[in-house]
């Protein structure tokens, strides 16, 4: 007989199931943990260390959201999961250049606070004290007669809870199912690609980058349409005290020729196709790029895409968050904040269900009435950067690239 995991009842009440250990799924986790809902996590990977974890996540406006959910202990020292802790106390430019002169063209708003967060450190701060169950890949899930929902892994074995969070990512399977229609529920592909590569600097070469910012800055070469992302993904101490550091480089450009503009097919040819595009970068940018090995492993290409958030029929027994319900481009690098507010938010109903002030059906709807009308609007507004930002006549004080990153009302 197929293992069980999580099993509860109708008269048990409340036992959330999270599709999903990312920052979102282990922040709802801290917080079901803090407020003492039942709840278990599911991981489809085996483990950290079975594929790579990600680019760094910058963190802004939902730092408070993510320190008022998970526990007092973990809040006082995210800090350890940044890639430069000397920078604790950065409140940070985002600095948008003109790639071909160097010039900087805006500064985008600094925000109160910002915390550039290696994603595996926080990844695995965030799954402090929690027992997720790894290798668990969802393939359907069924709602009983009881009310509770079962879901089935691919591995045979099954979950009962009262709900399920899917925060299974921008391909998301909770999401698929809950939508069941497939053209409705799959991603919205946009016609900007992008290849991007981790690579070293050592301290000479780090001289350049970091005059302009510590942590990141961006930038467009007018004529060619090619944009430029710089940001750091970790420090190191060398022997003498200088700092190396690797940083992720990242070209994206518009498909104006399906053939000329596809991704190439291997990662060397990637990484040249990178330095063809710099060709018309300014010195240190042109550098930037120049220095990435022709052999790179660390190559990660993309054709862009995103999820609008649909207004799904609720369902009393299940919802999303995060990429999974609203998945974004990068460009504004709110997707990770917007995720953790949804965290913050649903606990905060869940809370009340735990408490007996709130039916589960109320505040799934509850939640799911907030989070859908802001993760539509920052969907868009994210593709609204991602296009603008490819076209320099269109970057503007009214550009989303360029305006600030205020927190929303419920932040």
């Amino acid at each position: 007989m197929a293992a069980k995991i999580g099993d509860t009842s109708a008269k048990s009440g409340l036992h959330v199931l999270i599709a999903g250990a990312g920052v979102v799924g282990l922040t709802i986790a801290q917080g079901c943990k803090r407020n003492d809902i039942p709840f278990t996590i599911f991981e489809r990977d085996e483990d950290r260390a079975s594929r790579p974890q990600g680019w760094a996540v910058t963190l802004h406006w939902s730092l408070n959201s993510l320190r008022r959910t998970i526990s007092p202990e973990l809040a006082e020292t995210i800090s350890e999961a940044s890639v430069d802790p000397s920078l604790q106390k950065d409140k940070g430019n985002f600095l948008f250049l003109n790639a071909e002169t160097g010039e900087v063209r805006y500064k985008v708003p600094p925000s109160k606070e910002r915390f550039r967060l290696n994603r595996l450190r926080l990844l695995n701060h965030l799954s402090t004290g929690l027992d997720i169950q790894w290798s668990k890949s969802i393939v359907s899930y069924e709602d009983l007669p009881d009310g509770n929902i079962k879901v089935h892994f691919r591995d045979g074995s099954s979950a009962t809870g009262s709900m399920l969070v899917g925060c299974d990512g921008n391909n998301s399977k909770v999401r698929q199912r809950l939508i069941m229609d497939e053209q409705k529920s799959n991603l919205t592909t946009l016609p900007i690609k992008c290849t991007g590569v981790v690579r070293h600097f050592t301290p000479d070469e780090g001289v350049e980058p970091r005059s302009l910012d510590p942590l990141l800055f961006m930038g467009l070469q007018p004529k060619t349409s090619n944009y430029l992302w710089y940001s750091v993904q970790d420090v190191y101490t060398e022997s003498d005290g200088r700092l190396s550091f690797d940083a992720l480089v990242m070209i994206s450009w518009p498909v104006k020729d399906e053939e000329k503009d596809a991704i190439p097919p291997t990662k060397r040819l990637c990484v040249a196709n990178m330095k063809e595009r710099a060709k018309g970068f300014y010195g240190t940018f042109k550098r930037i790029v120049d220095g990435i090995p022709d052999d790179s492993e660390s190559v990660t290409s993309l054709t862009l895409a995103d999820f609008p958030v649909l207004d799904w029929e609720s369902n009393h027994n299940v919802t999303l968050a995060g990429d999974a319900a609203h998945a974004m481009t990068m460009y504004r690098g709110e997707g990770a904040n917007h995720g953790i507010l949804d965290a913050a938010l649903l606990v905060d109903q869940l809370a009340e269900v735990q408490n007996g002030e709130l039916s589960q059906a109320a505040a799934i709807e509850a939640y799911e009435k907030e989070m859908k009308v802001r993760g539509a609007e920052a969907v868009l507004k994210s593709r609204q950067a991602c296009l603008e930002g490819h076209c320099w006549e269109l970057i503007n004080d009214d550009c989303p690239l360029i305006g600030g990153r205020w927190p929303p009302a419920t932040a």
